[in-house]
């Protein structure tokens, strides 16, 4: 083989490496915001952007790190027009419809969880998010079509805000049983994954419950940004909670 083409092929091999070992780290980063764990993804956020500033994963994080949804929705709009078969584009619509939802603006809510239910009717987000508009909004019927394509907006760039001291109040449980090893091991599974999770107890008679929670959050909202990454794990269906 001429040394040119081996030189060809190994700078190839190790492009594609360098590119996985990014998508690797930018999914690793997304899940630790999604644990609430954001200092190491703020740090990386900067060189990734300037890496790869038009790949979807790094564009998700972006949003994930935007604390005011209004700032962040340009972002999440980008990556649904310029990205649609990305990996995370549906996580994107989703987020737009949790964001709208919560925040009573019905019409919209209702819009863009049509174009999620259009566009990708496999995603298991879904049914998270048709939770969240029954709860609130309210869905639109199974024919409503009439929804157009967000148009992207410039993003903004992430500004650094002070540490919040309110109490985190919210906590997404996902199982009580009466079985300490089967507790033990749900947690430990969550820790294997790098996310918060806590163990406490009630009396019930004579016997004791254990519960499994994941996650401390200020708003209702926020812990349900999580709630599909923590069911992956516990193969449940997680509830928002007060602590």
């Amino acid at each position: 083989m001429p040394r040119r083409t081996i030189i060809v092929l190994t700078l190839l091999v190790i492009i594609t490496a360098h590119v996985n070992a990014q998508t690797v780290g930018v999914r690793q980063y997304i899940q630790q915001v999604a644990s609430g764990w954001t200092s190491d993804a703020k740090k990386a956020l900067p060189d990734l952007l300037i890496d790869n500033p038009d790949d979807p994963g790094v564009l998700f994080l972006h949003a994930s790190l935007v604390e005011d949804p209004k700032k962040a929705a340009p972002l999440l709009e980008r990556i649904v027009v310029a990205y649609p078969k990305s990996e995370w584009a549906d996580d994107a619509l989703a987020r737009l419809v949790i964001f709208a939802a919560t925040k009573g603006e019905a019409e919209k809510a209702k819009k863009t969880f049509a174009i999620m239910r259009e566009q990708y009717s496999q995603s298991e987000l879904l049914s998270v998010v048709y939770d969240v508009m029954r709860s609130t909004v309210g869905v639109p019927p199974p024919g409503d079509r009439s929804v157009a394509v967000p148009t992207p907006k410039k993003p903004e760039p992430v500004v650094e805000t002070p540490v919040k001291t309110a109490a985190k109040s919210y906590t997404l449980v996902t199982r009580t049983t009466f079985s300490k090893d089967e507790a033990d091991g749900l947690v430990a599974q969550f820790k294997k994954k790098r996310m918060r999770a806590r163990l406490t107890t009630e009396q019930l008679k004579n016997k004791t419950r254990y519960i499994v929670s994941v996650g401390e959050y200020e708003t209702e909202p926020e812990a349900l940004k999580d709630l599909e990454s923590v069911r992956a794990v516990c193969k449940c269906k997680p509830t928002v909670t007060k602590r």
